[in-house]
């Protein structure tokens, strides 16, 4: 390698560091709260609390560098810029492409890193840090509760709170419902109380205020309903104990997962969906159906048009110069189906349309593996002609990179969303960000190294100015 890219490389080192680490501070801000939240607020001890967040940074990291190199090409082209040192190397004939290949060849073999990282250390460090929650959740219930939400990790109990304040462990809003084995649950109502854990952890203590209780007797033939007041109310749960037991889940989430065990997964839901549609189309043969859509067609009731399309058809008749029959349309089913057979069929579409986007999401994740590391690609031809254009560096660079990366990551959120909900294919879902923004960046870069020329404004006439 050459002084020149040597040189060009070494500018990037700075700005990409410090393009890190204000990623990795901005994405941790959240986390670090909840983590604040247990060390303080729910009894945690800092070296789980400390282990929760290197855990967390596997994702934050993956995030992070393509980010970081965006940073790192706006500022260290802005800077050349900013200091003529382009304009310098323009004059002793240095091509462009000269100068941006070294950034180029180093965000491929950052990509591909990342690739590796993705596909082996990213799932351990997700799954690591899935088992350490649960495992904090079952050593400390109260790390669990919500404001809000209902609680469901207490043996026997599911517990509803409106308000909780972490320093006074008082909580207010309650709503329990003690379930019963064999009867119908018990439904406890309280305005305020206040949690208490016992030296050891392994009970904890609700006393409840100004509150009712509500049961119905276990034998339904006495057609009672017993409703009781209270001012003070104690109820004692079983918990796990003071000492955190680690435990190893064998079950793994979609960012748990490598590409092998992705690819063997998605190869299972396939020979699931493909037996389910088999079940499907046997039932749909035995009614007399050729496919599901025929069965829809023919079974389920169809109603005339309403809003917007009953609108447009009502202004086609009125303006029209000819006369617009239709037959209205039938609002029974054309074809009569047993209720239980038409139940079966539908049971069994919704089988095959579950299978069908479990299997689509598995294959986002693995596009996602691979996208991802490409846009460190396409952010070096999106941030060398940008920064050559803006000629500035700092701060105000470092800004407009996360917002740019904002809207990256925006439209490859969305594309996913479109993709979970089979409206777009995963490749194209995953990658058409990458290829319009590079698109854009090629013809960018290309312009800046005068290959391609830019358009130029056609000049503005002036008026002729009387004499």
């Amino acid at each position: 390698m050459r002084i020149l890219e040597r040189y060009v490389l070494r500018e990037h080192v700075f700005p990409f560091l410090i393009g890190f680490s204000i990623v990795i501070f901005l994405l941790s801000l959240d986390f670090l709260f909840d983590l604040v939240d247990l060390a303080i607020g729910k009894g945690v001890g800092p070296g789980v609390v400390l282990e929760l967040f290197v855990l967390s940074l596997g994702y934050m990291v993956a995030v992070a560098f393509p980010c970081s190199v965006l940073i790192a090409s706006l500022a260290t082209f802005g800077r050349l810029s900013q200091d003529n040192e382009i304009a310098a190397m323009r004059a002793n004939g240095v091509n462009l492409l000269r100068i941006i290949g070294a950034p180029l060849l180093a965000a491929c073999v950052l990509a591909g890193l990342l690739v590796l990282f993705n596909n082996h250390v990213l799932p351990e460090s997700n799954h690591a840090l899935a088992n350490l929650m649960a495992d904090v959740g079952r050593k400390r219930p109260t790390a669990q509760i919500t404001e809000g939400v209902f609680i469901d990790g207490f043996v026997g109990y599911s517990i509803f709170v409106e308000k909780v304040n972490d320093r006074t462990n008082e909580i207010r809003g309650v709503k329990i419902y003690q379930l019963n084995s064999g009867a119908r649950p018990t439904t406890i109502l309280a305005d305020w109380g206040v949690i208490h854990n016992s030296p050891d952890g392994r009970v904890m203590s609700l006393e409840l205020h100004d509150g009712e209780i509500h049961e119905v007797p276990p034998n339904d033939a006495e057609r009672t309903y017993r409703r009781l007041m209270f001012k003070t109310h104690v109820i004692n749960i079983r918990t796990v104990g003071g000492d955190l037991e680690r435990r190893d889940r064998e079950t793994r989430g979609d960012r748990e997962m490598s590409l092998g065990m992705m690819q063997d997964h998605i190869h299972r839901i396939r020979q699931d969906l493909a037996a389910a549609a088999a079940r499907r189309d046997a039932v749909l043969q035995s009614a007399g159906f050729k496919d599901y859509d025929s069965f829809v067609k023919a079974v389920v009731p169809r109603r005339p048009p309403r809003g917007i399309q009953a609108w447009l058809r009502n202004a086609l008749r009125a303006f029209s110069s000819v006369d617009i029959q239709s037959t209205p349309e039938p609002l029974s089913p054309s074809r009569f189906v047993a209720p239980v057979t038409a139940d079966i069929i539908q049971m069994r579409q919704l089988e095959v349309e579950a299978l069908e986007r479990r299997a689509q999401s598995l294959e986002v994740e693995v596009q996602k593996k691979f996208s991802i590391p490409a846009a460190c690609l396409v952010f070096v031809l999106v941030g060398a002609p940008l920064g050559i254009r803006a000629r500035k560096s700092g701060i105000s660079v470092a800004f407009l990179s996360i917002l740019f990366f904002i809207f990256y990551y925006l439209c490859l959120a969305g594309g996913e969303e479109l993709a979970d909900r089979r409206l777009l294919a995963p490749w194209v879902a995953m990658w058409t960000p990458n290829l319009v923004i590079g698109a854009i960046g090629l013809l960018l870069t290309l312009q800046a190294a005068e290959i391609i020329r830019r358009p130029r404004r056609k000049p503005r006439r002036r008026r002729a100015v009387p004499a």
